[in-house]
C-alpha cells in the first residue's frame, strides 16, 4: 500500500475499534445491572440489548446514501456524535427506558456503511481486500478487548462508568477524521442523482450477491454467540470472567492465519475459490466443536479454524462489493451491504437460540456447519462471483 492508503486504513481501523470497543464493553455487563434499573423486566432488558442492532440495520442505507450526497466525513462526524450522545444518556439515566433510548441512539450512529465506502474511496482495487482484512481484524480485537475490559470498568465505576468510557472512545474516534485520514478526492464525492437511483442498489447484482453472502456469514456469527462462549468455558475449565483469555489467542491466531489466503485471492483473482474455502472452514470448525465438545484441544483448534473461515470471508466480501460500484454509488451500495450484515446477526441470534432450545449446544454447532456449507455453495456459482470482479460492471447500469 502507498503511505496515503496506510494512513486511511489505520485511521478507519481506529474509528472502528473505538466505536465497537465502546459497544462490546456494554454487552457482558448490561444484564448485571438489571436489579438496579427502575421498571426493568427481562423483556425490556432484552430490548435494551437488541435494539442497537435493529437501529443499525434500519439506518445503514440512509447513512450510506447521505454520504454519497453530502460527503463521507460530514456524515461520519454526524453519526459518531449521535453515538456519543447516546452513550452520555446511558451514563446519566437510572431506569430501563432511559437505557433503551440510549442504546437506540448508539445504534442510530450507523456509520459502518460510510466507513466501508470511505475505505473503497481511499484504497486501490489491488489493495482493497487487504484494507478490509485489516479493518475486520481490528473489529475482532475490539470484540475480545471489550469482553475483557467491560467487567473491569463495571467493577470500578458501575454501568455509568462503562457508558462514559464508550462516550470518550466516541470522541477519540473523531480525531482521525482531521489528523490521519487523507482528504477524499473530489471525483469520489460526486452526488448520486436521487433516492430512486440509490434504491436501485438493492437490485444491483454484484451488491445483491455480496449482501447475501454477508447475511449468511453474519448469521453464522450471531448464532455462534449463543454457544461458543459456554463451550469454551466448559472445554477449558475456566470461570466465565476469564473467557477473554481464550478468545484473545483464538482471534489472534485466526487473524494471522487469514493473511495469506486473502493476499493469494487478491493476487491471483481467486476470490470465489477463497469464499468457498472460507465456508468449508466455518463448517469444519463448527463440526469439530460439535463432535468433540468438552475436549480442550479439539475445541480450541475448531474455534481457530472457524474464525479463520469467518475472517477470510469478512475481508473478501466487502472488497468485492466495493469494486463493482462507481464512487457516487458506493455509499448506497455499502448501506445495502451493512443492512444485510446487521440483519444477519439478528437472524443468527434467533436461529441460535431456537437451535439451543431444540437440540442443545451440539445441535447449534451442527446448524453452524450447515450454514457454513450454504456460504460455500452460494460462492460456488462462478458466474455470480465473476460479477463481483468486474470493475466496469457498474458502467452498464
Amino acid at each position: 500500500m502507498s503511505p496515503l492508503e496506510k494512513r486511511a486504513v489505520s485511521g478507519l481501523s481506529f474509528i472502528y475499534v473505538a466505536r465497537m470497543l465502546g459497544l462490546f464493553m456494554l454487552m457482558p455487563v448490561l444484564a448485571l445491572d438489571n436489579d438496579q434499573l427502575r421498571y426493568s423486566t427481562p423483556l425490556l432488558l432484552g430490548l435494551a440489548i437488541g435494539i442497537y442492532g435493529l437501529a443499525q440495520a434500519a439506518l445503514q442505507f440512509p447513512f450510506g446514501v447521505a454520504s454519497d450526497r453530502f460527503g463521507r466525513k460530514r456524515v461520519l462526524v454526524f453519526g459518531i456524535l449521535i453515538f456519543v450522545l447516546g452513550s452520555l444518556l446511558g451514563a446519566v439515566t437510572h431506569n430501563i427506558w432511559g437505557i433503551i433510548l440510549a442504546r437506540l441512539l448508539q445504534g442510530a450512529g450507523a456509520v459502518s456503511s460510510v466507513l466501508l465506502a470511505t475505505a473503497g474511496d481511499l484504497t486501490g482495487e489491488q489493495h482493497r481486500t487487504k484494507a478490509m482484512a485489516a479493518i475486520g481484524g481490528s473489529i475482532a480485537i475490539a470484540y475480545v478487548l471489550g469482553m475483557a475490559l467491560g467487567p473491569v470498568f463495571y467493577g470500578v465505576w458501575g454501568l455509568t462508568g462503562v457508558f462514559l468510557v464508550a462516550a470518550a472512545l466516541g470522541v477519540l474516534a473523531l480525531f482521525p477524521l482531521w489528523k490521519v485520514i487523507p482528504p477524499i478526492p473530489h471525483n469520489h464525492q460526486q452526488r448520486m442523482g436521487s433516492w430512486r437511483d440509490a434504491l436501485r442498489m438493492f437490485k444491483h447484482p454484484p451488491v445483491l450477491t455480496a449482501s447475501i453472502g454477508i447475511f449468511i456469514l453474519q448469521m453464522v456469527l450471531g448464532a455462534s454467540f449463543v454457544v461458543l462462549s459456554p463451550e469454551l468455558v466448559n472445554a477449558m475449565h475456566i470461570p466465565d470472567a476469564a473467557v477473554w483469555e481464550v478468545y484473545l489467542p483464538v482471534m489472534l491466531l485466526s487473524v494471522a492465519a487469514m493473511i495469506y489466503p486473502v493476499i493469494y485471492a487478491e493476487r491471483h483473482k481467486q476470490h470465489g475459490q477463497m469464499l468457498v474455502f472460507s465456508g468449508l472452514a466455518i463448517a469444519a470448525g463448527a463440526l469439530i466443536m460439535g463432535l468433540l465438545a468438552g475436549r480442550f484441544w479439539p475445541v480450541a483448534i475448531g474455534a481457530v479454524i472457524f474464525f479463520v473461515g469467518y475472517n477470510i470471508a469478512s475481508a473478501i466480501l466487502p472488497s468485492m462489493m466495493s469494486r463493482s460500484t462507481k464512487p457516487e454509488q458506493r455509499g448506497a451500495a455499502s448501506g445495502v451491504y451493512s443492512l444485510m450484515q446487521f440483519l444477519g446477526i439478528f437472524v443468527g441470534g434467533v436461529v441460535g437460540g431456537w437451535g439451543l432450545g431444540m437440540a442443545g449446544e451440539k445441535g447449534v454447532f451442527y446448524i453452524l456447519a450447515v450454514v457454513g456449507l450454504l456460504l460455500a455453495l452460494q460462492s460456488w456459482n462462478g458466474k455470480r462471483v465473476a460479477l463481483l470482479l468486474k470493475p466496469d460492471y457498474s458502467q452498464k447500469l
